[in-house]
Parts: structure tokens; C-alpha cells; sequence
């Protein structure tokens, strides 16, 4: 079973189409910066959601699954190649 099978990914893509997709990537960008200065992973998604809170707040959900599939999948395959996933499933 594929990554992209599991029930996060799954939920990501009904959001397809409703966010900007340059918005997005500036925010996961800023998470993947964030942790590649040593922050926590937790610590990181909360401080590039606090920077765009605008938006956060307009798409709850959408960023509280992208929360949990950065928590859940990034320690295994890198916050890297999650931030594509998501963005690459969203597109």
C-alpha cells in the first residue's frame, strides 16, 4: 500500500484546487527551514502557522491534516519529500 493510499493523503486531496499552491509552499518551506535550524518538528509547524495566520485560520482543516501528515510521515521519509507529497497532491 502506497503512502498516498493512507487515510491522510486521501483527505488532502478533497482539498485539491481550494488553496494557492505558491501560498502553501511558502508555508512548508518555512517549516522545513525551521527544522533544518534545529527546531522541533512541532515547534517548527507552529511557528510557520503563527506567521501565516491568515490563512491558517481560513483553512483550518486543510492544515490540520497537513499537521498530522507532517508529524506522522516526516520522521521516516524527511520533511523534503512530504513538503512534494503535499504539494504534488494538492496540485
Amino acid at each position: 500500500m502506497s503512502i498516498l493510499d493512507q487515510q491522510e493523503f486521501i483527505e488532502l486531496r478533497k482539498y485539491k484546487g481550494k488553496i494557492s499552491i505558491s501560498t502553501l509552499s511558502k508555508i512548508l518551506d518555512e517549516i522545513q527551514e525551521n527544522i533544518e535550524h534545529g527546531t522541533t518538528l512541532k515547534s517548527a509547524i507552529i511557528f510557520a502557522y503563527a506567521n501565516s495566520i491568515d490563512e491558517i485560520t481560513k483553512n483550518k482543516d486543510l492544515f490540520t491534516i497537513i499537521s498530522t501528515i507532517i508529524e506522522k510521515y516526516s520522521p521516516k521519509l524527511g520533511i523534503e519529500n512530504i513538503n512534494e507529497l503535499i504539494l504534488n497532491t494538492l496540485s
